[in-house]
């Protein structure tokens, strides 16, 4: 419904008066009158149910009628202290409820041949004691919505005012007023309904960046089904970044009982950047194959050249139907994090755990891992496990030595899993709604994204000293940012460890035998990796596979490259994806686009707070402007009853029934008999009583307009 078409209209209650509630009243919270009349009977309720919040008392629909086609076309709104309590069962039997006092309380309203609503009868007298609404000012509103909005918690928020205040005795509110406050203003975000809610807040972002993306799925009953969302600062990353992603569905749940999916990718300074998050409504391959087509519609087209998921069927199977050409593995952390659950039941399970590790971690070719996996299979008699059996039918998904062989950005320890997680703690929990959820999760990018300049900024402005002499430490020094370089830095360390000894020459090619001595456990071990070292391209090739994989040179490369008195590497060894001299596309992209929107009244409040910071700053700098400053703000202070007058006014006039708009919003009734000012006149006439007061006190124009 146009906003135009959803305010009430008062040409119809000049003779019934109009009154301002003025007791603590911080939004011109107006009465209730006959003869109001409304688009719906929804406005309606929306003006008793601030009226009643302000006065404190609770209301119900005591009485509707329906016509013959099921339309409501009248209906009573009263007290809920209203009439006399009766009940046939004893009040033994069940919680006594609260005592009635036949309060006379209630607006009774009817729907007209015009279509428009009508208020018929409104009484405001109570039979009992009301509770208003205890006040908090507006500079304490704004602390709270800004506090919610930076994921800041209400106790902390309530704390960090009492503190200020000097003390629970100097505020006029508990904290019980504070949560009620917070929990009203998220039912008046989402009193649509969630869906609407997302739906708005995606047109928004939409408006802001055209290329921020969205796909809604809806069922019959127009209910959300799935959701998938991506900014546009996400999908110029993707193509950077966009060759290796995690897609992980185990991060949490909302209220709804919807998995949270994200698509993760990982930057040039090895830090998670995200690339698409998704609601789903459950864990099937449906799901999934939407989710994962939405995405790739998201990215024109272009799915990625590998992916690493949790054990989830159904996530192979949307794979498999939607990215067919795009390798699958699963992340080596979540099935290793499964040992205590699938084998803890054998007595014999620290053994066969130690084992299994031993065959992961512990071999470096595909055959040395299949030799070891076999034997502990058979020195524990495990092949009826079910789980282990199937792991090895699907070795080529996870086993590290089959895995090596193709870049992954390094995707296979707990740092992705543990680093998704440390993305989103603290701006979104299972009871976040959908309309909170795509917010925060806005906050989250915005946090990740200012971590990612000034990543930037230190790689550009700051130099890591070298370790050695090596020049080829300095060729990269200059080209790869702080985190990549200083992963060079630990295979430069870790060189001092290994000795390279030449085995076999054919041709150009010289095949090294690179002994490598580590400390596991408190233990040392020696380890030989086979490095091929071609004499007239100067290519590498080593069988712990460390470039392939993360695309950082090795230690038994960085030894053979010693040996061989190679100055520096070929520039395919320097990856881009690394490389902090590069102008990336969405470093330009705004990064947030969660501006809150305000209410007018406070909004103007935010801008003037703003301009008296400014005035206080300067006026600190010296105590005779700082005396001069306070003395201005008594006499405005002194004058603010006239002010309040003129403000009330300035409501009033706004409401010239000659303007041609018939229908007005319920908060914003207005009296006809009075022309409007234009703004800046109303402005300057402020401001010249506030600081010229004698000349204006006694204007003929005071309050004439």
């Amino acid at each position: 419904m146009d906003s135009s078409e959803n305010l009430v209209d008062c040409d119809s209650i000049h003779d019934e008066g109009m009154e301002v509630d003025n007791s603590d009243d911080d939004e011109a919270c107006w009465k209730p009158a006959t003869g109001m009349r409304f688009s719906c009977i929804d406005d309606v309720k929306t003006l008793y149910r601030e009226y009643a919040l302000k006065k404190g008392f609770r209301w119900k629909t005591r009485t509707s009628k329906k016509r013959d086609d099921g339309e409501t076309c009248y209906a009573i709104l009263v007290c809920t202290r209203e009439g006399s309590q009766g009940s046939e069962i004893p009040c033994t039997l069940k919680t006594p409820p609260p005592k009635t006092k036949n309060c006379p309380a209630k607006i009774c309203i009817k729907l007209e041949k015009d279509g428009l609503w009508y208020i018929s009868k409104f009484e405001s007298r109570h039979s009992h004691k009301t509770s208003p609404t205890k006040r908090m000012d507006l500079h304490v509103k704004r602390t709270i919505e800004i506090n919610e909005d930076a994921g800041v918690r209400t106790i902390k928020t309530f704390r960090s005012i009492v503190n200020n205040a000097e003390g629970h005795d100097n505020i006029p509110f508990c904290e019980k007023d504070m949560i009620n406050y917070v929990n009203n203003e998220q039912h008046l975000i989402g009193k649509e309904g969630d869906g609407k809610a997302l739906m708005s807040y995606f047109s928004k972002m939409r408006e802001q960046n055209s290329n921020f993306f969205y796909d809604i799925d809806l069922d019959d009953d127009f209910h959300v089904r799935n959701v998938f969302w991506a900014d546009a600062r996400s999908r110029a990353t993707y193509e950077y970044f966009g060759d290796v992603v995690t897609f992980d569905t185990t991060y949490l749940t909302n209220k709804y009982d919807m998995p949270f999916a994200t698509f993760v990718g990982v930057n040039h300074h090895g830090q998670s950047t995200l690339l698409g998050c998704g609601l789903l409504s459950g864990e099937d391959t449906e799901s999934f194959v939407w989710l994962f087509k939405s995405w790739l519609r998201c990215m024109l087209g272009k799915a990625p050249v590998g992916i690493v998921t949790d054990q989830c069927k159904a996530v192979q199977n949307a794979i498999e139907l939607v990215f067919p050409t795009t390798r699958h593995r699963w992340c080596l952390w979540h099935i290793m994090k499964k040992i205590p659950e699938k084998l803890n039941e054998y007595s014999e399970y620290k053994r066969i755990k130690s084992a299994m590790e031993g065959a992961v971690y512990d071999t470096h070719t595909t055959t040395g891992f299949e030799e070891k996996w076999c034997s502990f299979i058979d020195k524990f008699m495990l092949q009826q496990n079910d789980w282990l059996s199937g792991l090895y039918e699907e070795r080529h998904r996870w086993a590290p030595t089959f895995v090596r062989k193709y870049f992954w950005a390094g995707m296979s320890t707990t740092q992705r899993s543990e680093s998704m997680h440390a993305f989103f703690d603290g701006y979104i929990n299972s009871t976040t709604s959908l309309n909170q959820f795509v917010k925060q999760y806005d906050n989250a990018l915005g946090s990740r994204a200012e971590k990612e300049f000034e990543a930037d900024f230190n790689s550009l402005d700051t130099t890591i000293p070298c370790v050695s002499n090596s020049s080829i430490e300095k060729q990269l020094q200059g080209e790869y940012t702080h985190a990549k370089f200083k992963e060079v830095q630990a295979e430069f360390i870790s060189k001092m460890n290994c000795a390279p000894s030449l085995n076999v020459v054919e041709g150009c090619f010289a095949t090294y035998h690179v002994l490598e001595e580590v400390v596991v456990g408190g233990r040392h071990k020696e380890n030989v990796f086979k490095v091929v070292f071609n004499q007239e391209n100067q290519d590498f090739s080593c069988e712990c596979s460390s470039f392939e994989f993360r695309g950082i040179l090795c230690c038994h490369v960085l030894s053979v490259c010693t040996r061989e008195r190679v100055k520096n590497v070929p520039e395919k060894y320097v990856l881009t994806r690394w490389k902090k001299n590069i102008k990336r596309k969405h470093s330009y992209i705004k990064s947030s686009y969660c501006a809150r929107e305000l209410k007018p009244q406070m909004d103007r409040f935010d801008k003037l707070c703003k301009h008296f910071y400014e005035i206080a700053e300067v006026a600190a700098e010296s105590e005779d402007a700082t005396k001069a400053l306070h003395e201005t703000l008594h006499q405005f202070n002194s004058n603010k009853d006239g002010i309040t007058d003129i403000v009330n006014r300035s409501f009033i006039d706004d409401s010239n029934p000659n303007n041609g708009i018939g229908i007005h919003s319920p908060l914003r009734v207005k009296c006809e008999d009075q022309g409007s000012e234009p703004s800046e006149v109303m402005t300057d006439r402020l401001l010249q009583y506030v600081f010229f007061p004698s000349e204006i006190m006694y204007s003929p124009y005071m309050y004439v307009y």
